[in-house]
């Protein structure tokens, strides 16, 4: 049976020790190929970071939010928020997006209270009276927005206010996949536990065998010129995100996991169809 957020959960499952990949993140090992020089600055960062953190006890978590997860909030009308802002557009170093202003006036439901975080340097960092939302990440309303990577937008209690649940429609033909079975998983992965050097997060093996609405294939946007996608096809649900494993003290980003297309069970609608053959091809 699928949930709320369009999950259908099983008995959770132990991930077998050969498979658990020595990672924090799984964005650590993004499907992205360096190109020198450039290219070689985060591999770089990773290093130092990872120096750092031997010596560097992990940052105390910041403030609660004021609300919980699950409760109804309405992000506060564009100058109202505006009005917070320094003339960088943030609010206690935290940065409102240029992604978030379409979603101002918007209802949502509270995803998860953030109180500490790996930032885009991988370094840990305490955030205090903030909140993700569910369904508002950087793909924006109309889903074509952003990186690509569907990253949950973060939001101060000051441009919030409570409000009351929305009737909202269900869509029974949402398009929908099977997350594969571990010994499945397993066998596409190498002696890391990685595929295209991206890890199976631990995480991940509670989900395996249950089925999921909504798969959105990654489609990496505004890429640097030093940076390109490599692999095979890749997918996240919005309502699979990484729960702060095995991060010490816990991360509160709340990024989509990745799911290779050799990990799930894709219903046909999903599937992209395959390209007509050419008039080349024919001769071929």
């Amino acid at each position: 049976m699928l949930d709320d957020h369009g999950s259908a959960r099983g008995p959770g499952s132990s991930l077998p020790g050969a498979l658990l990949p020595t990672i924090r993140c799984q964005y650590e090992g993004l499907p992205l190929r360096p190109i020198a020089p450039l290219g070689l600055l985060r591999p770089g960062r990773l290093l130092r970071e990872r120096f750092r953190q031997r010596f560097s006890p992990a940052p105390t978590p910041g403030a609660a939010s004021v609300y919980q997860v699950g409760d109804w909030v309405r992000i506060k009308d564009a100058d109202t928020v505006r009005a917070t802002l320094d003339q960088d557009n943030r609010l206690h170093g935290l940065w409102f997006t240029d992604g978030q202003w379409p979603f101002c006036e918007g209802v949502y439901q509270v995803d998860h209270v953030t109180r500490l975080m790996m930032d885009d340097h991988y370094r840990m960092r305490r955030v205090s009276r903030t909140v993700s939302l569910a369904g508002v990440t950087c793909a924006g309303p109309d889903g074509d927005q952003g990186c690509g990577l569907a990253c949950a937008l973060l939001f101060r209690d000051d441009w919030l206010e409570p409000a009351a649940a929305p009737q909202r429609p269900g869509r029974p033909d949402a398009p929908a996949a099977t997350i594969r079975s571990l010994a499945e998983i397993q066998a596409t992965l190498d002696a890391h536990g990685t595929l295209d050097g991206v890890p199976f997060h631990p995480a991940m093996a509670d989900y395996a065998g249950t089925r999921h609405t909504e798969p959105i294939a990654v489609e990496h946007h505004a890429l640097p010129g030093w940076i390109r996608p490599s692999g095979e096809q890749w997918y996240l649900f919005d309502s699979l995100r990484c729960n702060g494993e095995p991060v010490e003290g816990g991360c509160d980003r709340r990024c989509a996991l990745l799911w290779h297309k050799s990990w799930l069970n894709l219903d046909d609608a999903n599937t992209p169809a395959a390209p007509e053959p050419t008039a080349a091809d024919a001769a071929a």
